[in-house]
C-alpha cells in the first residue's frame, strides 16, 4: 500500500493515479471529498503517526506544501509527524520539497523547506524530490494569471518539468536509494516569457507588467515571500535527466499544459 498526504492537490493528484497502476494507494485527508481511492481522514495534525501506524503501508508520500501561509505548520510540523509515522512503521518515505530549499535563506518558504527535510532525512529509507516549477493542466500560477489578467513580467529563471516526468520519477523512487532528487526539464527560460507563452497557445491574454529587481526587493522588505520572484529554480545537477533518461521537450509540455487552459 502507498499512503498519501497532500493528494488531492495538482501534482498529488495527477502522481497518485500513476502510482496506483503498481500498488493500492489511499489518500490521507483533512476532509473526505470524491475520489478514485480510498480515504482516510484525520482531524488533527497530532494524529498523524497514529494514522500511518493504523494503516502500516508500504511506502509514505508526501507532497503538503503552501506557497502563501503557514510555512511553518505545511513545511516543518507535518513533515516531522510523517517522519515520525514512517520511521515507527520503517515504511519509505518520499517527501516532495523544492529547488533553493535552504536553512539559511531570508525567504521563509525555502527556509521552512530545508527544515522539513531534516527529519524526512532520519527515515531509514527516504527519498526527497526537489522539482522546479512543473508544467501540466491546472498548474495554478497560469490560472490565476488569467483570472486577475495581469502578471508580474519576472525575468527569474525556472527549468520547468512535465507532470508527467514528475510522475515517472516518483515511481522510480519508490524502489530507489535514499537521497535528495532535483526534478528539472531540459530547457531554462525566464518565467514571464513561459508564461505568455502557454498564455498564447491557450489563446488567451494576459498584460506582463515590467517588475524590476529593485521593486521586488524593495516590497520583500515588507513580505518576504515577494523574494522568491527573484530566485531562480534550476537543476545545477538534473536527478530527473539521470534516472528517467528521456525528458519531454518543453515544446510538447507547454502544448499540454496550454490544452488544460482552452
Amino acid at each position: 500500500m502507498i499512503l498519501v498526504f497532500g493528494g488531492t492537490g495538482f501534482v498529488g493528484s495527477f502522481v497518485s493515479s500513476r502510482l496506483s497502476s503498481v500498488d493500492e494507494v489511499v489518500l490521507a485527508v483533512r476532509r473526505p471529498g470524491r475520489s478514485e481511492f480510498r480515504q482516510v481522514s484525520f482531524s488533527s495534525q497530532n494524529e498523524i503517526p497514529g494514522l500511518i501506524a493504523g494503516l502500516n503501508p508500504d511506502v509514505v508520500i508526501n507532497f503538503i506544501g503552501v506557497l502563501r501561509g503557514d510555512y511553518s505548520t505545511a513545511h516543518v510540523e507535518i513533515p516531522k509527524l510523517i517522519s515520525l509515522g514512517a520511521e515507527e512503521i520503517n515504511a519509505r518515505l518520499i517527501h516532495t520539497s523544492a529547488l533553493g530549499a535552504d536553512e539559511n535563506s531570508e525567504i521563509p518558504y525555502f527556509r521552512t523547506k530545508a527544515l522539513g527535510e531534516k527529519a524526512v532525512r532520519k527515515v531509514k529509507s527516504h527519498a526527497i524530490v526537489r522539482p522546479s516549477l512543473v508544467l501540466g493542466a491546472g498548474q495554478r500560477i497560469f490560472r490565476q494569471a488569467l483570472r486577475f489578467r495581469v502578471f508580474p513580467k519576472v525575468t527569474a529563471r525556472v527549468q520547468p518539468i512535465d507532470l508527467r516526468d514528475l510522475a515517472e520519477l516518483y515511481l522510480r523512487l519508490i524502489d530507489s536509494k535514499n537521497g535528495t532528487f532535483n526534478a528539472c526539464g531540459e530547457e531554462v527560460v525566464p518565467l514571464g516569457e513561459l508564461l505568455d507563452n502557454v498564455l498564447k497557445r491557450a489563446g488567451k491574454r494576459v498584460f506582463l507588467v515590467p517588475f524590476p529587481k529593485a521593486i521586488a526587493r524593495a516590497l520583500g522588505k515588507v513580505d518576504k515571500s515577494l523574494l522568491m520572484a527573484l530566485k531562480d529554480s534550476v537543476c545545477a545537477h538534473n536527478h530527473a535527466r539521470e534516472i528517467l533518461r528521456n525528458l519531454r521537450p518543453l515544446e510538447e509540455s507547454l502544448l499540454w499544459t496550454a490544452e488544460g487552459l482552452r
